[in-house]
């Protein structure tokens, strides 16, 4: 940390307290099609010119190519070690760490990777801080760019007479938290969420609620956020016998295949959605969902993805509607994502069930829109 300038606004605090260790089991970064940055592209030219592919989307850009087209990076071989591991480009390099930038930098870490649960021998504060370091040209050039497109959206939630303060909205959510363990209570905040008048987030749940209904609502919501276009796209969760899990949703159902290295799959079996029963943390489980709740909370990509809602609705909702919604989508979505996990490996959402539910669920949240930018 003490290589870090002062003047950079920088939170780190998502770090504090964590150890890890990237075990060569695992690969899921290695699912992860890194971008090849200009300055890394003439080693892979000159060394491995078959392994590059050039993509369009999101923006033009070389990146490493795919087994299969969509299973693990050519470079990945058969004992899931890296082959120019000392070549690897720095999107590899970065993982598990997410740069943010929005109004400041602040450092998140991907918790769908299984090294940070367990300990290990990295401290994440150190080996943040020297990302950090190495990327403060770019950070702070970014900087000026993401400054700006808050002060516009600033500017314009102002002239729409809706303007509120972020940590006035993460306070009130910080002061309930422990309510967003309970379906009933956030079942309400959606409701509230949904109404043209700002909300403020109540203090207890809004009256009965619907079991069958909220089943059924959450079981959709589910589906849409495990949505993809194809098996590239399609959220992966690495289990702890280091299997590779993809659910793939057609036709309202779930199939519930496996990943290998090559790009093939393995079908497990289909799954009748309909009977994933969504369970709510139990024993320590419930700390450890309030303990994650509490780090999107402070995560300013969460906030970031608000505001993205609040400008592509186009200033019509409250960013408080927005805010308080999403936190309550975010909860009921994990939990039935933690569900189905659960629901497959024959589990409960106790402490390693509602570790397990993260792991297959962090890194999708991370990868939602934002108006700021990862770097």
């Amino acid at each position: 940390m003490s290589l870090l300038p002062s003047d950079l606004d920088l939170d780190m605090s998502e770090l504090e307290g964590r150890r890890f260790t990237c075990d060569p089991s695992c690969g899921l970064c290695c699912l992860c099609q890194p971008e090849v940055l200009p300055n890394e592209a003439d080693w892979f030219k000159r060394s491995h010119p078959r392994r590059l592919v050039e993509k369009k989307r999101p923006h033009q850009h070389f990146a490493l190519a795919l087994k299969g087209g969509q299973g693990a990076c050519t470079f990945l071989n058969p004992s899931r070690r890296c082959e120019i591991y000392a070549h690897r480009p720095h999107y590899c390099r970065q993982f598990p760490f997410h740069v943010y930038l929005g109004r400041r930098a602040q450092v998140e870490l991907d918790l769908s990777c299984r090294g940070v649960w367990y300990g290990g021998t990295e401290d994440a504060m150190v080996e943040g801080g020297r990302m950090v370091h190495d990327n403060l040209d770019a950070i702070r050039e970014t900087l000026q760019e993401t400054r700006d497109v808050y002060r516009e959206f600033e500017a314009n939630c102002r002239d729409a007479g809706i303007y509120r303060p972020e940590e006035a909205l993460r306070r009130e959510v910080d002061r309930r938290i422990e309510m967003f363990a309970e379906l009933p209570y956030l079942a309400h905040v959606l409701d509230l969420s949904a109404e043209d008048e700002e909300m403020s987030l109540p203090d207890a749940p809004g009256g009965p609620v619907d079991a069958a209904e909220l089943q059924r609502s959450v079981m959709e919501m589910g589906l849409e956020s495990l949505a993809a276009e194809d098996v590239f796209s399609a959220p992966v969760y690495c289990d702890p016998n280091w299997r590779w899990n993809l659910f793939l949703v057609k036709d309202g159902g779930l199939r519930w295949a496996f990943l290998n290295d090559d790009g093939t799959l393995d079908a497990a079996k289909e799954v009748d959605p309909g009977k994933v029963r969504l369970l709510t943390p139990e024993g320590e489980g419930k700390g450890i969902f309030l303990s994650y709740m509490r780090v999107l909370n402070r995560r300013d990509s969460m906030m970031g993805y608000a505001a993205y809602l609040v400008d592509d609705y186009g200033y019509e909702d409250y960013p408080s509607n927005t805010y308080y919604g999403v936190m309550a989508a975010t909860a009921l979505d994990l939990l039935w994502r933690s569900s189905l996990v659960a629901h497959l490996r024959g589990g409960r959402l106790d402490r390693a069930g509602m570790i397990e539910g993260i792991i297959s669920y962090d890194m999708d949240r991370l990868d939602a829109p934002a108006i700021g930018a990862f770097l």
